[in-house]
């Protein structure tokens, strides 16, 4: 015996499985930016999986990145003689790394998800950072 489905559930089946599909979709977002004596440096990020990476080198050295998704990834190299970097990240996994090189090296660090991993290097004559992590 053969068993036939109607048209309407053949369609209906076919929309659920390209929803599925849809759900499953995942976006990622890579941004690696060399700069050599170039202006301050901006990076938004809101994909699911965002991955950033600066590398600045000149007198003044400034860096900012926001990333707002569920994985979010960013390490900043900095050298110069007054060095700036400023992260946000938002999401479930945040990792942020910062070195900075110079006269004068200032950083701030903000991260809100379940699991948060920051560290930070400065090596100058003047050096200040601000570290908050939290949890939802």
């Amino acid at each position: 015996m053969r068993h036939r489905l109607p048209a309407a559930s053949i369609a209906a089946l076919i929309v659920c499985c390209a929803q599925a599909h849809l759900a499953q979709a995942q976006t990622f977002d890579f941004k690696n930016i060399v700069s050599v004596n170039g202006p301050p440096v901006v990076v938004n990020q809101t994909s699911q999986f965002n991955m950033a990476g600066l590398f600045m080198v000149g007198g003044n050295t400034s860096g900012t990145v926001v990333q707002t998704g569920t994985t979010n990834a960013v390490g900043v190299l900095q050298f110069g003689g007054t060095t700036s970097a400023s992260i946000s990240q938002t999401g479930t996994f945040n990792a942020a790394s910062v070195g900075q090189v110079g006269q004068s090296a200032t950083s701030l660090l903000s991260q809100l998800g379940a699991m948060n991993s920051g560290s930070i290097a400065q090596f100058g004559a003047t050096n200040s950072s601000t570290v908050v992590q939290n949890s939802p």
